[in-house]
């Protein structure tokens, strides 16, 4: 079984190599270069059937992966939402963790490559994911759906909560919403002093790049509030809700902001905050803890 020390030096390690901590143009430029570099080529496997689907937008059309396991029927659908801050394109390197998952639970992934903020305003990512969604509603009843997001993935599936009701789009709400570690960008100066003190705790995610990537985010362009302060959305009529952070981290900062939102909204929700833990700590089963939470989210989704 792996030890805290040692997830969080590995994090420490990944940083460096993939996330640099550096102010917001030296992101954006290493964060430009590197997904420029990132091609989309369809997988091959002898054990899980791939359908390439493409997903429209007024502004570009999307690759979305359909992924089950060969000979499977499943009756329920699962949008499998990525991250890499909504600023860097780890789409295809992040794929293994939804075969993982395949594994324990029995439904179809719906797998979107949604743009980067270096290439398109934060907006155009949301609208993907949420196109995503509506076409998955062809195929699956709302009640057998659900979302799981990691990182920014978990941010743009409460956003995507919201975009639905802002946008009056009427679209029945999934059954289920996971969000790992769902982001914010402080939104008033209370807020920028709760993110504060959380300096120097996160390995991965630190208090700067909170806040670069928010001005990443913008791309120059003037967003409502709600696609950029996240946790201020609107979340009513949502399913049922299940944010899990880690102790130590940055973004448990938004944890008691969702929850105020989440109340406003009068939906099932449940927030945790796992003790000693990461970023995302619950995205693979790497050692007891990380498997309850991985386990406990697994089981929701079989049970739709």
């Amino acid at each position: 079984m792996l030890s805290n020390k040692i997830i969080m030096g590995a994090l420490r390690l990944l940083s460096f190599l993939c996330f640099p901590d550096k102010d917001v143009d030296e992101i954006f430029a290493h964060a430009k270069a590197h997904n420029k570099k990132q091609n989309f080529k369809p997988p091959k496997d002898r054990k899980i059937e791939y359908e390439n689907l493409k997903i429209c937008t007024k502004s570009g059309t999307y690759h979305c992966l359909r992924i089950k396991k060969k000979g499977q029927k499943p009756e329920r659908a699962l949008l499998y939402i990525c991250g890499g801050g909504g600023v860097y394109d780890y789409c295809r390197q992040q794929l293994f963790l939804a075969k993982k998952l395949l594994n324990q639970v029995d439904c179809e992934i719906y797998y979107p490559f949604y743009p980067p903020a270096t290439k398109q305003p934060i907006k155009e990512a949301y609208r993907m994911i949420f196109e995503t969604y509506k076409l998955m509603l062809k195929n699956y009843d709302h009640k057998k759906t659900g979302v799981l997001g990691l990182s920014f993935g978990a941010t743009a599936a409460m956003t995507m909560i919201s975009w639905n009701n802002y946008h009056s789009e009427n679209l029945p709400m999934p059954a289920i919403t996971v969000g790992l570690s769902p982001g914010h960008i402080p939104a008033s100066s209370a807020e920028r002093e709760m993110l504060e003190g959380y300096r120097g705790i996160d390995p991965l995610i630190s208090v700067n790049m909170v806040k670069a990537y928010g001005h990443i985010h913008k791309k120059g362009v003037n967003l409502d509030d709600w696609l950029i302060y996240t946790a201020h959305g609107d979340f009513r009529n949502a399913g049922k809700i299940f944010l899990y952070f880690g102790e130590k981290e940055s973004l448990a900062f938004a944890a008691p902001i969702y929850q105020q939102s989440l109340e406003k909204a009068g939906v099932n929700y449940q927030i945790h905050i796992e003790p000693g833990m990461p970023h995302c700590y619950g995205a693979t089963r790497i050692n007891k803890v990380c498997r309850r939470t991985y386990d406990e989210y697994a089981t929701l989704i079989n049970e739709l």
